[in-house]
């Protein structure tokens, strides 16, 4: 009898070890908090097109110290180069977490019995699902203004780095006029992509008993 007490305790031990081994809304939490951390990342990309422009400007616009003024300039678009390959390599984390997290749920609806329980759950996921889509949409249309504007940064670089002088930053200024008037664009976009990244997170988390709020002084 002992024996079988123990048998009974071991599967249903077993069967529990299952269950919170296949809770996939940590999948879903896993994937919220992706987009909360990329979120935070794309607005830290913003000041730091900021700063990459402000340096920029002190070159073309009050030439004094060029080589210490082109040093501050290199530095703050290497910053925004590495911030924005940490948020490319985000998104691809995210959206591989998402993407697992979706067909997971197709998995756990299959084996729901009762048929409306079974078409709601399908509804949520299938809403969830293409916001998911339309947030992917947004960050490759967004990357894509990106790019070009991050590459004249780089060119001011590159060319300055051979031709530091009044001459040669005099020679670039067109393209510095056309940084600055691009940013203004680029950065609404990302600000928008801040937005539905840090929403759609929320979405995705589990949702946490918030503390109580600090007693009056």
């Amino acid at each position: 009898m002992k024996a079988l007490i123990q048998l009974v305790m071991a599967a249903g031990l077993t069967l529990l070890m299952a269950g919170c081994k296949s809770s996939n809304y940590e999948q879903g939490a896993a994937a919220g908090a992706g987009l909360q951390e990329s979120a935070d990342k794309m607005g830290q990309g913003n000041a730091k097109i900021d700063a990459a422009l402000a340096a920029l400007n002190d070159l073309v616009n009050k030439p004094g110290d060029l080589p210490t003024q082109f040093k501050t300039y290199s530095a703050a678009v290497s910053d925004l180069e590495s911030t924005a390959k940490d948020v490319q390599s985000k998104v691809a984390s995210m959206r591989g977490k998402g993407d697992a997290y979706f067909k997971a749920w197709d998995e756990q609806t299959a084996k729901i019995q009762n048929e409306d329980i079974k078409n709601r759950s399908a509804s949520r996921k299938e809403e969830m699902m293409k916001r998911f889509t339309e947030i992917k949409t947004s960050y490759a249309q967004a990357s894509e203004a990106f790019k070009p504007f991050l590459q004249d940064l780089k060119d001011i670089q590159t060319a300055l780095a051979t031709d530091l002088t009044t001459g040669g930053v005099s020679s670039i200024k067109g393209v510095a006029d056309k940084a600055n008037k691009e940013a203004g664009p680029v950065k609404d976009s990302i600000n928008k992509l801040v937005g539905q990244f840090k929403d759609l997170g929320v979405a995705m988390g589990a949702a946490k008993p918030q503390p109580p709020p600090a007693p009056a002084k």
